[in-house]
């Protein structure tokens, strides 16, 4: 069932950038007024506006649940700039721009255990995050998340490896809307992409993957062809010390993006699992 109208109202705020661009984080407060409620920190998918996912932090603050959504370098509803010939960026200023929400969110939620949710490119920016930011984090959820690694594709995502990133510098930036892969994307970000896809190496954080033992959920969906189930498995598999719960979901009516506007079965699978790592709203 689609999730429909939800109680809590959603607030923003604004977190400004060295060079003077800026974005938003949407926050939605838990309404069970439990100190001890955690918050889920949400990082879109590659090309995704944060307002995608505003019904799902509603109804996760509906749950007990503080959530916040990371609004994306380069889909700013306003105070960012498109990525082109003359604005560019990679993975590098993604993970400057969630270093800078996570500090706006200990101050909006101080004391709040915090949880790096990722949907598919915010999964490979959570677990570069988690690696290079040790401590800072209570635990990982990736849902369609995965490494792009070709090996757990096939040949056809290692040409897109070299085509994706050749067609942005060509063209300045990368046209996901013409080539049907994401949005309007930076050079860097489809660069490091391309890089990942060729060697499955992370551009950032590789050397502390090995020690991040934090608690992960990882969620995949039956069919989804932008997060199939080996390349799920070999994200995951980056992380040989952490606690995992691995879960693959088959429902109909969801997939790679419907998860986040439906009522289950992803909703109850993270509150369920915060309760069972001690999270308790």
């Amino acid at each position: 069932m689609s999730l429909g109208p939800v109680a809590p109202a959603l607030d923003h705020v604004r977190v400004t950038r060295a060079e003077g661009t800026s974005f938003r984080l949407t926050l939605a407060r838990s309404t069970s007024g439990a100190s001890t409620a955690p918050v889920v920190v949400l990082q879109p998918a590659m090309g995704m506006r944060a307002r995608y996912y505003g019904p799902f932090a509603a109804a996760l603050a509906a749950a007990g649940v503080h959530a916040v959504v990371v609004e994306q370098r380069g889909h700013e509803a306003e105070g960012g700039r498109l990525p082109g010939r003359d604005y560019d960026f990679g993975y590098a200023e993604l993970l400057d721009d969630l270093e800078s929400a996570m500090t706006m969110v200990r101050t909006q939620f101080p004391g709040a255990p915090a949880y790096l949710l990722g949907h598919s490119l915010g999964g490979q920016l959570a677990v570069m995050y988690a690696a290079l930011h040790p401590g800072e984090l209570a635990g990982i959820i990736l849902v369609a998340a995965s490494t792009p690694h070709w090996r757990h594709w096939g040949p056809r995502l290692l040409a897109a490896s070299y085509l994706f990133p050749l067609a942005a510098r060509v063209v300045g930036h990368f046209p996901g809307a013409q080539l049907r892969f994401a949005g309007r994307e930076a050079r860097g970000v489809m660069r490091d992409w391309g890089r990942l896809a060729r060697t499955g190496r992370f551009v950032s954080g590789e050397s502390g993957l090995a020690e991040t033992d934090l608690p992960v959920l990882a969620v995949s969906i039956e069919g989804d062809w932008l997060g199939p189930v080996a390349a799920v498995d070999a994200l995951v598999a980056k992380l040989p010390a952490a606690t995992v719960s691995r879960v693959h979901v088959e429902q109909d009516g969801i997939d790679h993006f419907r998860w986040a506007r439906q009522d289950e079965p992803v909703l109850p699978l993270i509150t369920g699992w915060l309760s069972a790592v001690g999270a308790t709203p």
